[in-house]
């Protein structure tokens, strides 16, 4: 089995790698690179295989940086099929599907052309081969395949794969648990060859306890300031944990009701299959449902479609709280928020996820006090604050945790991936000194046989 490293590496977006074995080959997500106009010249790149020749694509979940260059793979030439759980199913298209007007949009400002259309994305509804986790399947003859729940996202999966008579595991995103909805990242137990995520390889996040205190503390001062809290929020589950934390809040009475805007389509049209799918849930929040019937409505809760409706909160005094996408403010109606808010010491921003190197997300979080919005110079007056608590990122020992469950045995090697150099590095370095196995971080485009 022959591995070639084509994204998420050395840097945190991307993901993607290609394996090809004596039965055919396999590519492990395919997702965008994202962070700025350097990403958007990697992506327009080709892949470094061929994607004719690519018999099946196998997906850890739903978020773009791992699944948005399928439709690509597919405009130039893949017809497999597409592996992966029921809920990413579901939420990949729905995100494939949202991207294509964005990206529409995006050509339109740069005079570019898009990556891919809906005659890309479409053809893939007859692709998808849903899999629950826990249950083996054969993506190619002679290769035996499995999912485990990896925590991270509804639907997020870790996987193994056997083939040539090796084992190849990928941690995929893990995930930063305990967190208000899903579970804990499910372990594997022993492997040839281990892939890990290093996104917080060399960081310790907040106590978990922090992320409600955090919220409820920002709610709670902008309603007395009178102000705007803006909270940029992915589509794909910081939405809903957020507002299944402000359904618990409110149900305790410690926040009072003000109008809480959700301005992202997306992530209403994604809210749903986790209504969908509450067999997913930890046992906490199955036993609210059991109660309450809805996680995630609030009271005061404004859901916009159309962008009229999104132009027309800026209507609404304040307090009031706005949760627009994207997350890492790199695209989406929260640059709208933005534009209009920034610049007022009573609006708070609130970021609740990590910010790739490159994007908006980041400059705001490092405290730029100027920023250039929509072709428009913004002086940052805002509060600005951060709770890494809220990442769905494992941090160092939640990492090294799931790393232990192959001591019994232990891995030839751990590839380490989806991180920036100096975390990536980091982590492959604690890998060799804590654990004693061998661990490197590979280059884009890098390839070794397991």
């Amino acid at each position: 089995m022959q591995i070639t490293f084509a994204g998420a590496n050395q840097e945190v977006t991307g993901s993607c790698y290609h394996l090809t074995t004596s039965a055919g080959s396999v590519v492990v997500d395919c997702g965008m690179f994202q962070g700025g106009r350097y990403a958007e010249e990697q992506n327009a790149q080709a892949f470094p295989f061929d994607p004719v020749a690519v018999d099946a694509v196998i997906i850890t979940h739903a978020h773009f940086d791992h699944i948005g260059r399928i439709p690509k793979l597919y405009r130039e030439g893949f017809r497999g099929k597409i592996y992966c759980t029921p809920a990413t199913n579901e939420i990949a298209m729905l995100t494939l599907r949202d991207s294509v007007h964005l990206l529409a949009d995006e050509a339109d400002r740069t005079g570019g052309e898009p990556l891919f259309g809906s005659e890309h994305v479409e053809p893939l509804e007859q692709l998808w081969q849903v899999i629950p986790y826990n249950s083996d399947f054969a993506p190619i003859p002679g290769m035996r395949a499995q999912f485990a729940d990896a925590g991270h996202i509804l639907g997020s999966a870790s996987i193994r794969l056997e083939a040539d008579g090796k084992s190849l595991i990928f941690s995929g995103d893990l995930g930063n648990g305990p967190v208000p909805l899903l579970r804990h990242a499910e372990c594997f137990v022993g492997a040839d060859t281990v892939i890990c995520e290093s996104t917080y390889g060399n960081r310790v996040h907040e106590p978990g306890q922090q992320r409600e205190a955090f919220l409820r503390d920002a709610f709670v001062q902008n309603a007395k300031n009178r102000g705007v809290l803006l909270i940029p929020s992915f589509a794909v589950e910081r939405t809903q944990e957020i507002l299944f934390q402000l359904h618990q809040m409110h149900k305790r009475k410690e926040i009072p009701v003000v109008p809480v805007f959700l301005d992202a389509p997306l992530a209403t049209n994604v809210t749903e299959v986790f209504r969908n799918h509450a067999e997913l849930f930890n046992e906490e929040a199955k036993q609210v449902l059991g109660t309450d019937g809805d996680l995630f409505n609030i009271p005061g809760l404004h859901i916009t479609e159309t962008a009229d409706q999104s132009r027309a909160i800026a209507e609404v005094p304040g307090p009031k709280v706005i949760i627009a996408g994207s997350g890492m403010m790199n695209g989406g109606r929260i640059l709208h928020h933005l534009r209009h808010y920034l610049e007022f010491p009573t609006t708070t921003l609130l970021i609740v996820g990590f910010q790739v190197e490159g994007s908006l997300g980041r400059r705001l979080h490092q405290g730029e006090k100027r920023v250039r919005i929509h072709n428009q110079d913004v002086t940052v007056r805002a509060q600005v604050l951060s709770c890494g608590a809220y990442s769905g990122h494992a941090d160092y020992p939640k990492l090294m945790q799931w790393l232990h469950c192959f001591q019994g045995r232990p891995p030839r090697h751990v590839y380490v991936t989806h991180g920036e150099l100096n975390a990536a590095l980091s982590f492959s370095a604690s890998v060799q000194e804590e654990l004693g196995w061998g661990s490197s971080v590979p280059s884009f485009g890098s390839q070794f046989s397991l």
